[in-house]
């Protein structure tokens, strides 16, 4: 909504603001981030105490979390690995990434997957989809589920050359733009089944049933932001497209969004924002995900990446991301949790040791970051990159959070 005052020409947009943290929470991430500023800037507020690592207790508490390794980049195996998701098929976890050369979705990048019985011991990975050899094109992990019989795997597709005039590293075909479906049903062998309409661009979580029994997930088409609702929990099948305003100062071009449905059958979707605010939008739908409000900026803070929310075995709701309030700051990895799936109550740090890229490459960030959640009984199972280089799977006792 617009106004103008004097003088002429001076414009004033008012926009929505999504209060979803309980007093205490916000308070913490408050502090928990001046505190670091203040810490990276060398600037010592008392003697005996070094910022948040000093305080006794910490600001925020750590999860009880028990990390693993699940594939280390090399110059060798690609240096490149980002984009985890994470399902159970068949009593075993998998786990499939976008693996690079060197580069953020350059030539050669493929899609890999790796199993585990306990989520802790992961086995070696297969390909999936993509392969050193050719020359051009770049393949995305954008999306994996299992259902009884099957185990899919969603990959985007796309020409891609050097251009040492684009900044990046990369130009890309747009008529290139391919969004396939791969199955198994042993999660070795894959074949493609299924190909989307041209029209999609990007998803960057798996398809979830909705209460009704609809999947449904967050997506950027060629010509904006989206919401696909499936005709039912057919993955390969064309969905239903309902398009979400952009508001103003905001940007979702890559549809990087996650959401979960309440007791009284809202939705909320989080979305991450591309326009720098540094906070995460929300939005909702009264009626099973058939129609959408538009987006609102919340209190809940994100430094610019991939989001992660569903609802634990226990029926409480989690929301895990960089809830840290500077751009592309991912070396804080948070879960927030909620009773009611309206007010954040809880806070957590799952990761925030000092790390750094060992090996150089294009877009690479370094931090704990695009978390993939997967909750099993009374554990949360969190997938993550390190520093774009490494992947690696979290797995937290939620009966101790």
């Amino acid at each position: 909504m617009c106004n103008r005052l004097e003088p002429p020409g001076l414009q004033v947009f008012s926009r929505e603001f999504v209060r979803m943290s309980s007093p205490e929470v916000a308070e913490k991430l408050r502090r928990f981030h001046m505190r670091h500023c203040f810490e990276d800037y060398q600037c010592l507020l008392r003697y005996d105490d070094q910022g948040p690592r000093g305080e006794n207790p910490p600001i925020i508490p750590y999860a009880p979390v028990r990390r693993s390794r699940v594939y280390t980049g090399t110059r060798e195996t690609g240096s490149y690995n980002h984009h985890s998701q994470l399902a159970k098929f068949k009593g075993r976890y998998y786990l499939a990434w976008s693996n690079g050369i060197v580069d953020e979705e350059a030539a050669g990048q493929r899609i890999l997957i790796a199993t585990s019985d306990d989520g802790v011991h992961w086995s070696e990975p297969v390909c999936v989809a993509g392969g050193r050899d050719d020359p051009v094109v770049a393949h995305n992990c954008i999306a994996l589920r299992a259902t009884k019989d099957r185990l899919y795997v969603v990959g985007m597709k796309e020409d891609t050359t050097r251009d040492a005039t684009v900044p990046g590293m990369r130009r890309i075909d747009p008529e290139s733009h391919e969004v396939n479906v791969y199955a198994s049903e042993d999660g070795v062998c894959w074949e493609k089944v299924f190909t989307f309409t041209d029209r999609l661009k990007w998803v960057f979580e798996a398809p979830r049933a909705t209460a009704d029994g609809h999947l449904m997930c967050v997506a950027a088409l060629k010509d904006g932001a989206a919401i696909l609702r499936w005709p039912g929990l057919d993955l390969c099948a064309h969905p239903e497209v309902i398009s979400v305003p952009q508001p103003y100062g905001a940007r979702f071009p890559y549809g990087e969004g996650t959401w979960y449905q309440t007791d009284d059958g809202r939705i909320i979707v989080f979305w991450r924002d591309e326009g720098q605010s540094c906070r995460t939008w929300v939005n909702l739908s009264r009626d099973g995900g058939r129609t959408f409000t538009p987006p609102a900026m919340s209190d809940i803070p994100d430094s610019m990446s991939r989001l992660s929310a569903g609802r634990l075995v226990d029926g409480r709701y989690y929301l895990c991301n960089n809830a840290f309030p500077t751009l592309l700051n991912r070396l804080h990895l948070f879960l927030l949790l909620s009773d009611d799936g309206y007010v954040f109550n809880k806070v957590y740090l799952i990761a925030d040791d000092p790390t750094a890229q060992r090996l150089a490459g294009l877009l690479k960030v370094n931090g704990y970051q695009y978390p993939c959640c997967l909750p099993d009984a009374d554990r949360l199972l969190i997938a993550h990159s390190v520093n774009k280089e490494d992947i690696e799977c979290g797995i937290i006792n939620t009966t101790a959070v």
